[in-house]
């Protein structure tokens, strides 16, 4: 009687499988359509299904698993035939931007340069106050407040204000004799702020993007202001660009480069797991 009874539950299980195995079967042909339809987000979905729905069904889930390195190996390949289309594009820009720059590097003291505008070239003494700009040689814009006057500001940051009154500040750079220094000479006091990045982009934004008068205000133990001259304006937005267009670059570079790291891995997974090794 047992021995019925495990006959039994044995063929109602194999029947059980082979309609499970049918349907994760169907459910795999209709995610290797999409494939081949190039919807890839609909495919993995379908093929993430498989394992959820039909958890024994281990050949599908397996052909699954290789339909899905598949469909990740396209979308990298779809990516590098974007960037490598869009990097020299994006190169030359760099390369066109950096005519209106020189290289400024103490070989002996600096281990990395900065483009300077072409309008700072002759221009080295600080004796008046404005807003500067640079961009190092690994792309990050800088931006200083200078001031030249009788009286010290002690000024920590800068603000700039377009004229419908929205506004955008650089980070606090506390005085420390470097990127926030000052010194007296002939009875005039210069101070220098230089804000790096993060610390500067939403002034250099504002700048770049608002056409009208730009009111820049240091902010220090004494109040000063004055109106963006356009020599300064034209050396920001020139930066501005120049960094955008070398990150853009270096963007695409490294992803370039990861990529072609996937394709490397994703081909070898798919032969792993055609000739079936272990992963």
């Amino acid at each position: 009687m047992k021995k019925l009874l495990w006959a039994v539950v044995l063929s109602f299980s194999i029947i059980s499988c082979g309609k499970t195995d049918k349907k994760a079967e169907a459910q795999y042909k209709k995610a290797e359509a999409l494939y081949e339809q190039g919807d890839y987000n609909q495919a993995k979905q379908q093929i993430d299904s498989i394992k959820v729905l039909y958890p024994k069904a281990f050949d599908q889930i397996k052909k699954g698993m290789i339909l899905m390195c598949r469909v990740n190996l396209k979308e990298s390949e779809r990516n590098l035939v974007y960037i490598d289309s869009l990097l020299p594009l994006k190169k030359a820009e760099v390369d066109r931007l950096k005519k209106d720059f020189f290289l400024s590097k103490d070989e002996k003291y600096e281990e990395t340069g900065h483009y300077v505008y072409k309008s700072e070239k002759n221009n080295p003494v600080v004796n008046r106050s404005y807003v500067r700009a640079q961009v190092s040689e690994d792309g990050i814009m800088e931006i200083a407040s200078v001031y030249f006057g009788p009286a010290a500001l002690h000024h920590e940051s800068m603000r700039v204000e377009a004229p419908d009154g929205s506004y955008a500040m650089t980070k606090v750079v506390p005085y420390d004799g470097a990127r926030n220094f000052r010194f007296v000479n002939d009875g005039n006091t210069t101070e220098v702020v230089t804000y790096k990045g993060e610390q500067m982009i939403a002034v250099a934004e504002l700048i770049y993007n608002t056409p009208g008068k730009i009111k820049v205000s240091y902010e220090g133990k004494r109040p000063y202001s004055f109106t963006l001259d356009d020599r300064s304006r034209k050396m920001i937005n020139a930066s501005y660009e120049l960094a955008m267009a070398m990150k853009s670059v270096k963007e695409l570079t490294r992803e370039q480069a990861i990529n072609n790291k996937g394709c490397e891995i994703l081909r070898r997974q798919i032969s792993d797991l055609e000739s079936g090794k272990e992963q």
